[in-house]
């Protein structure tokens, strides 16, 4: 898995058109040039970054799940941890 990729520019609209009203951006985009430079620097650093690999200690390093039903209400699972019945937050389900 690819870290996700940070973008090396700030890109705002030249303007923005609120409640019928045009509003021109280019001082904002001007305020953010010294930023700009900052911004790509830091896109340089961390896209030149290895991904982040974290070492799990002990024997059960690998699991596994199954999902043996799934509905919008319900899921059941189960794996190598049990058997795992997830109802959905504000399922009618739960107040039966």
């Amino acid at each position: 898995m690819q870290p996700p990729k940070v973008k090396s520019s700030i890109d705002l609209p030249g303007y923005l058109d609120i409640f019928g009203q045009r509003i021109d951006l280019s001082p904002v985009q001007q305020a953010l040039n010294p930023l700009q430079e900052v911004v790509a620097n830091v896109a340089r650093t961390i896209s030149g970054q290895s991904p982040l690999k974290v070492p799990i200690p002990g024997e059960r390093t690998k699991s596994w799940l199954l999902t043996t039903y799934l509905d919008k209400d319900l899921r059941i699972s189960r794996g190598d941890g049990g058997l795992f019945v997830l109802a959905k937050e504000g399922s009618p389900l739960l107040y039966q």
